[in-house]
């Protein structure tokens, strides 16, 4: 029997299907068939990142040319200790202005136009308030009216209450009016309040007035020495700071209380009939179709709010018989 012989150590290198698979043996590395598949795959990579990476950077020029979006602008915004360490900064919420619009982005942005608030237009309405129209007196005007005390767009004749200024023709008369005239001129707006009673038997408003700067007209004639308090219940709203306006003219010697020192208009008395034969009475027959005067305890009446003469009688409450014949308003 012969020895068998040692397996060969190389035998598995020439086996076919080895040769096949691993051609360089177990040792030698494998090798594509097709090596350039793999450049093309690898140069196609290269194109679209060099594709990418340049959209990416056109996309970044459009952004900062184009129109600033108000989403993508920030807003800066000072931290705390900026805000501490510079109080005179300005707020943080102040927008930058907007940039120019791209024409290639496509889109447009209308200017951003200032935020202040216009101011409203004019409507043309004047203010409230009674209108003086003119003044007859030192305590009469005349207005018309807004509404309110007096009838919206009535033309009233309008007694100032709690006061009396001499009538025209009597002592300091054309100075009061000039004062009256001051404080109210025509056209001028007053606040008008009433009290107990609005109106007079000659259908005059009885009120106290206050001009546009708010004087209280009736006071200030009183004050001034242009007029003089007199009381008529039951209008005594304001009639202790209209007394206490006179108090402190005359202690001053104001007005008429010094160029006037008999009262502003002193009745005079009718003439004797024994010292004046041939002078009328004044209750002759020819008289007595004539209307009795106004009685005392109204507001002063003068002569322009009458239709014509009247009988006074010899107390003349009123001051209106100007020549003592015992009818008043029957001389200019």
């Amino acid at each position: 029997m012969c020895p068998s012989r040692p397996p060969d150590p190389n035998a598995w290198r020439n086996q076919p299907w080895r040769s096949r698979s691993h051609p360089g043996g177990p040792g030698e590395p494998r090798r594509s068939k097709h090596p350039w598949i793999t450049s093309v795959v690898v140069i196609l990579g290269l194109l679209l990142g060099l594709g990418a990476f340049g959209a990416l950077l056109e996309g970044g020029e459009k952004r900062t040319s184009g129109t600033a979006s108000p989403t993508k602008t920030p807003t800066a915004r000072p931290s705390d200790g900026a805000r501490e360490a510079s109080p005179t900064a300005p707020p943080a919420t102040a927008k930058p202005p907007a940039e120019p619009a791209d024409p290639s982005d496509g889109r447009t942005e209308t200017p951003t136009t200032p935020t202040t608030k216009p101011e409203p237009p004019s409507t043309g309405t004047a203010p409230p308030g009674v209108v003086v129209l003119r003044v007859i007196d030192g305590d009469t005007l005349e207005v018309r009216g807004d509404g309110g005390v007096l009838p919206k767009d009535a033309v009233a004749r309008v007694r100032l209450l709690a006061i009396d200024a001499p009538e025209r023709g009597a002592c300091f008369a054309d100075d009061a009016t000039d004062r009256t005239t001051e404080l109210l001129p025509p056209g001028s707006r007053v606040r008008a309040e009433r009290d107990t009673e609005l109106t007079d038997r000659y259908d005059r408003y009885l009120l106290y007035v206050w001009n546009e700067k708010g004087i209280f007209v009736n006071e200030s004639l009183v004050r001034g020495g242009h007029a003089e308090a007199v009381l008529h219940p039951p209008n005594d709203k304001h009639w202790p700071r209209i007394s206490d306006a006179e108090d402190a003219a005359r202690q001053a010697g104001a007005g008429l209380w010094t160029d006037c020192p008999e009262p502003p208009e002193t009745s005079t008395p009718p003439p004797d009939s024994s010292d004046s034969p041939d002078s009328p009475a004044p209750d002759t027959p020819a008289r007595q179709d004539l209307p009795d005067g106004p009685p005392a305890g109204v507001p002063d009446v003068d002569c322009s709010d009458l239709s014509g003469p009247v009988r006074v009688g010899p107390d003349d409450p009123h001051r209106l018989d100007r020549d003592g014949d015992g009818i008043g308003c029957d001389a200019d």
